[in-house]
């Protein structure tokens, strides 16, 4: 628009509206509306955002003359970015403003948003009300009272709803008649398995191999058992074996009250060389969820054992243990041999089976060997039977004594301290049930169901009507810290720290910064944070077409997203600089990732860190597989789709909704010559309602045009479709600002140029997902400060993420 941009430094200073710029442009602030910014506006932008045009849905001539306290002053804070970087009118404008009629407006602007914002925070309601998502409920819960409630389990509680990516927005987070069934039908299961009508006992179940493998009859068994030689059977898992349900679990009245439990198996697994290892899978098939898997390499004389924790509900259960690894089908020519009792590899195969080994003993195929499995539950821990007697008074207990529990209760539900009156409303339950003739447990426990179906166990509650304040209290602060680190409630220290008034001490507040960093539990920062910042819900929405993807299979699928979380915790523990999210020359990966990468000798199964070359073709998040496939849809890649992530994730910038009926990309016809979807999206830029967004959308897309629809790199774009051979991949792109690329390497260089826009980015993705609520023109201020902060260290991530947590803006509503 302007023969030059402004300067950051400028705009900086037109948004604050210091005291200087105040006087010295006195008089053209206090100019109308149509003298500074409507002439302006008529002579440079309403031809193409106007009543007859809106190029990019946006219209100019409709917004607020009252900037700063209308309801479209965010818009106008675009119209200032938008002069500001140049961008607006475009270079081919006839009549381009110069840039003191730019700077003009600009502050004018500012001025005028800077004075609404006290009016704008004074329309805030004095309490603010975020309920917790899914995974914070049950990560409370189970910090309270030893439960894992399974929330994403059929019949437990709905989807959190998500705005742009991010599942912890107050505003979003609605409460319905439908949630609450939902919460009294959890806080029930909950309160039964912590408190159950009768003393639960732990027992140890082993399933030995002939219980899991099936086929030998009684007679067969009892031979075994004479010879001795029954606990030296074995069970043999070819690729895509499976042993289900009730032999590889126990029986139903182990699990009747749910609970956490151990499972141990010893198991064997042979890799063929150059090929994948056997993957054991654990599955619960009733609640459809995955408790255990790991890749198996252990010699078959010296079996492992494998052992991991898992919660369930209390239902019958049946389960599936599989080699989850593709191979030649169970079928008799490769399964078993015969019905006689597998000892050992060693013993050889029916000479018109399949061999297992080559006639060095080598394996063919990806191999398992079961020898048993084992159950030891239901596990109660000294920590969590103490816990729960604290909030249980013995029967019999005196008014006093079930008020004391029913307070502690309240205070470490509610998170905060409680008054009597509080405790008044449920104390009144417990009574009426013990009036009825309830005995003292079950009384209790209906007093706790209201707690745990109260707004204040399920909300996290800011604010005070009583005393109306734009900063919250240490148990605020408490709350707010713990959920941002931790997805869960505050525990002893913190909550110590918040009744002593200690956490407003910034000193204080850092050395909990760094104790609870340094806590198992911030690992849920670093899946969570970046699962919604990078929006991996999408990961697996479009599941790929298996005729032209057959490798991708659902371990593939978790080993991409577990990539970005692993890299995310890498850089966070690290404290390495923002860049690394641009680009890097390393990457974490653990044997399946490294096999889709084509990155040899990786064989611990674990999530590590390896070195690019680059020959690799990776680095940065841009170029990880789950970042390519999210913006795919399961048969090709999308270059729109991936422009518009790297618009929102890397720029903040949110494009408009496409037209209505704009046309879809159609296949490439049978008769024509094979084209790319480059080619066929120069198609859309001959519309001109299409064409003022796709020219900033397509590049940042189409720079990633050498990876498919899975993440795999390629140079050719395969066309089903058409005549002739398949196009060569072209990667290259002008970005709006005229720079140009050739490929992904160049446009990732390109990407750290502007390191301080990514910086301002990630800063306000931090923000929203920390404060639960989106950022307004009125953080602008608070985040410039702590952004400038971040340029100071040289944008180290762990430093940015310290000083948001130790800034203003995290104490403030």
């Amino acid at each position: 628009m302007m023969s030059r941009p402004l300067s950051r430094v400028m705009l900086s200073v037109a948004i604050l509206g210091t005291i200087a710029c105040s006087q010295s442009q006195a008089a053209d602030q206090a100019a109308p509306f149509q003298d500074v910014v409507g002439t302006f506006m008529q002579s440079h932008c309403v031809r193409c955002h106007g009543p007859e045009s809106q190029e990019g849905d946006f219209r100019v001539d409709t917004l607020s003359k009252d900037v700063g306290g209308g309801t479209t002053v965010n818009r106008w804070l675009e119209v200032i970015e938008k002069i500001n970087s140049g961008e607006m009118p475009p270079e081919d404008e006839p009549e381009r403003p110069t840039a003191e009629q730019g700077a003009k407006v600009v502050e004018w602007l500012a001025a005028r948003i800077e004075e609404g914002r006290s009016a704008r925070l004074a329309k805030r309601q004095p309490v603010s009300f975020h309920r917790l998502s899914r995974s914070e409920y049950a990560n409370t819960v189970e910090d309270l009272l030893g439960v894992r409630y399974g929330v994403a389990d059929p019949g437990g509680l709905n989807e959190d709803a998500e705005y742009h990516g991010f599942e912890r927005i107050g505003t979003v987070l609605s409460l319905s008649a439908s949630h609450i069934e939902k919460y009294y039908n959890a806080a029930e299961q909950i309160l039964d398995e912590a408190y159950p009508e009768k003393p639960i006992e732990t027992t140890i179940v082993r399933k030995r191999a002939l219980d899991l493998r099936g086929g030998p009859s009684r007679e067969q068994i009892e031979e075994l058992e004479a010879q001795g030689l029954a606990d030296k059977v074995r069970v043999d898992m070819w690729p895509g074996h499976h042993i289900q349900g009730g032999r590889p679990g126990p029986g139903n009245d182990m699990l009747k009250n749910g609970g956490f439990f151990k499972v141990r198996i010893q198991v064997s697994g042979m890799k063929p060389p150059g090929g994948r290892a056997p993957h054991l899978t654990f599955y619960a098939d009733k609640i459809d969820r995955l408790l255990f898997e790991q890749d198996i390499l252990a010699p078959e004389d010296k079996p492992e054992i494998v052992e991991f924790t898992c919660h369930l509900p209390p239902s019958a259960n049946s389960f599936e243990l599989t080699n989850d690894v593709p191979g030649p089908s169970n079928l008799p020519r490769s399964g078993r041999s015969g019905n006689r009792p597998f000892f050992s590899l060693k013993e050889g195969r029916i000479p018109w089976q399949i061999k297992l080994t080559d006639e060095e003993g080598v394996p063919l195929y990806p191999f398992l060997i079961v020898d048993w499995v084992e159950w030891e539950g239901p596990i109660i821990t000294d920590e969590v039977a103490g816990k729960r007697a604290r909030y249980m008074p013995a029967d019999g207990a005196k008014p006093d004594e079930i008020r004391e529990c029913l307070t502690r209760f309240c205070e470490d539900a509610f998170r905060r301290p409680v008054t009597a009156a509080e405790v008044d409303r449920y104390m009144t339950i417990a009574n009426e049930e013990l009036a009825a003739g309830a005995k003292t447990q079950p009384a209790m426990k209906t007093a706790m169901l209201g707690v745990l179906c109260s707004k204040d166990f399920l909300f996290l509650v800011e604010g005070n009507l009583e005393q109306p304040t734009d900063t919250l209290d240490d148990f605020e602060i408490a709350n707010r810290l713990a959920y941002m680190l931790w997805s869960t409630m505050p525990d002893e220290e913190l909550l110590k720290l918040a009744h002593e008034g200690k956490l407003h001490d910034k000193q204080v507040l850092k050395e909990q910064f760094d104790r609870m960093l340094a806590d198992p539990r911030a690992a849920r920062f670093s899946q969570d944070f970046p699962r919604q910042w990078l929006q991996l819900h999408k990961l697996g929405m479009f599941p790929p077409n298996k005729d032209l993807y057959p490798n991708y299979d659902p371990h593939l699928e978790r080993s991409m997203r577990g990539e970005t979380s692993a890299f995310f915790q890498e850089v966070l523990d690290q404290n390495l600089s923002l860049r690394e999210f641009l680009d890097s020359d390393w990457t974490m990966v653990n044997p399946r990732l490294a096999m889709h990468y084509e990155m040899p000798g990786i064989e611990a199964d674990r999530f590590q860190r390896v070195p690019l070359s680059d020959e690799v073709h990776r680095g940065g998040l841009l170029t990880q597989a789950a970042i390519l496939s999210l913006t795919s849809d399961g048969t090709r890649h999308r270059p729109v789709h991936r422009g518009v992530w790297v618009m929102e994730s890397i720029f903040g910038k949110s494009p408009p909704p496409p037209p209505a009926n704009v046309d879809p990309i159609e296949p490439n016809p049978v008769d024509s010559p094979k084209a790319t979807i480059r080619m066929k999206l120069e198609a859309h830029k001959h519309d001109a309602n299409c064409a003022a967004c796709h020219r900033k959308i397509d590049p940042l897309g189409l720079a990633f045009d050498n990876f498919d629809a899975i993440g795999r790199w390629r140079t050719e774009e395969v066309v089903p479709n058409g005549t002739g051979s398949n196009p060569k991949v072209d990667a290259s792109g002008v970005l709006p600002d005229g720079r140009e690329f050739a490929g992904p390497a160049e446009f990732r260089q390109l990407l750290l140029a502007n390191v301080d826009d990514f910086n301002d980015t990630f800063l306000k993705k931090l923000a929203t997902y920390s404060l639960r609520r989106t950022m307004t023109v009125d953080d602008r201020q608070s985040l410039e400060a702590i952004a400038a902060q971040s340029r100071d260290t040289d944008y180290r991530v762990r430093d940015l993420v310290e000083a948001f947590v130790l800034s203003d803006l995290f104490q403030k509503r």
